[in-house]
């Protein structure tokens, strides 16, 4: 008879620790809640190189919306009419962006400040566990399908990050592809005008040679979310002997653009050192993050931090003996059922609470103390650390 799976609800949970969230583990039970986290962080303790995959749950409660809820997605809510867009997808569109950059830079302020206000968002304790585990040098990669760049405002490193669909962290030209940082262009975004590039012109006859088309070209290839429709420019052209004057497009990944190849890049490097990986917030329902756990090796431990139960592929058949999954009709080793901050609260406990206590409590500065004490949401003398 095949592996069953016990589901433990939160009523269950110690007396002494409340978890505000269920616990699912796949085979032979424990006797308590408390028991069934333990062996999760067993599963993660000793390990040097976890990768984690990430989604819009980590920071839903830092106030950004996800893109397709019904109720409060970003597409669910815009006003496609004010926008003069045809549908909400036009906002991302590749084409409809070449042709008229005006909506997207109306719009753009709910982007980068979604709270309003001019108001920049926090990252949340599920960001910062991700800060945590690359200070305890357990992290190998997280790969983001977010676009807010939250992960690094946590104090990830930018080389421990793959973002799957771009970043709004940084912007480039559509003329001459000078990459700046999204702090260059602001100023513009907050009054809602179209950003310009503002890098010198080398020479007139260069620049106005590159002044024919208003954005570098890119081939919608052939697995793009949808064919966007190409439109003749209608928008005057900005010209200066001085600047370039490009638009500047964010460096999110739109419909109809090529996706980077950096997932493709990382995970081959990534493949023979991962030694455990965690899911958080996503329903791994998009390429190319819900191909990666076909791509690891399946014997590594599994681990769910969701809302709800996924079930993404794992549809690979390698005849190689080491290669087969011996897991049977699930695909994760343990589902930490509920909200990602929730859940990421208790599992750091769990995981550094006696490291951090023994080893961090006596260092001077920000050491990883008073990062753990930020990660579980309050000031626990158990935890500060006196500058």
């Amino acid at each position: 008879m095949s592996k069953k799976r016990r589901i433990t609800k939160a009523a269950s949970a110690s007396a002494t620790l409340e978890f505000p969230f269920s616990l699912v583990e796949n085979g032979r039970g424990r006797d308590s809640f408390d028991k069934s986290l333990d062996s999760v962080v067993q599963l993660l303790k000793g390990r040097k190189n976890i990768v984690v995959l990430v989604g819009a749950g980590i920071s839903v409660s830092c106030g950004i919306p996800d893109f397709r809820s019904r109720e409060s997605g970003l597409y669910s809510t815009l006003d496609i009419e004010k926008l003069g867009l045809s549908c909400p997808e036009d906002l991302f569109d590749l084409a409809f962006f070449q042709d008229e950059p005006g909506p997207f830079y109306t719009f753009a302020k709910h982007l980068y400040y979604p709270k309003g206000q001019d108001i920049r968002v926090e990252p949340s304790d599920s960001h910062k566990l991700l800060a945590l585990l690359e200070k305890r040098k357990m992290l190998l990669r997280v790969y983001s399908q977010n676009i807010d760049g939250l992960e690094q405002e946590a104090g990830v490193s930018s080389k421990k990050i793959v973002y799957a669909h771009g970043s709004l962290r940084w912007a480039s030209c559509t003329r001459c592809q000078k990459k700046v940082s999204s702090e260059d262009i602001m100023t513009d975004i907050r009054q809602g005008v179209v950003a310009r590039c503002k890098a010198e012109r080398k020479n007139k006859k260069n620049g106005a040679s590159s002044s024919n088309s208003s954005v570098s070209s890119t081939n919608t290839p052939a697995s793009s979310p949808r064919e966007p429709l190409r439109r003749v420019s209608k928008r005057p052209r900005v010209e200066s002997d001085d600047f370039c004057g490009g638009v500047m497009k964010p460096g999110v990944t739109f419909f109809g653009e090529s996706l980077n190849d950096s997932v493709r890049r990382s995970l081959e490097a990534d493949r023979d050192k991962v030694d455990a990986l965690i899911v958080i917030g996503t329903s791994l329902s998009v390429a190319p993050i819900s191909k990666v756990i076909e791509y690891l090796p399946p014997k590594i431990p599994r681990i769910l931090i969701n809302r709800t139960i996924v079930h993404p592929s794992t549809s690979s058949q390698n005849s190689d003996e080491e290669e087969k999954d011996p897991r049977e009709n699930y695909v994760f080793d343990a589902y930490l059922l509920g909200y990602c901050d929730d859940v990421t609260r208790c599992l750091a406990k769990k995981l550094f609470h006696d490291e951090s206590c023994s080893k961090e409590k006596k260092r001077k500065g920000k050491t990883m103390g008073s990062l753990l004490s930020k990660v579980l949401g309050g000031e626990d003398k158990d935890y500060k650390v006196e500058d």
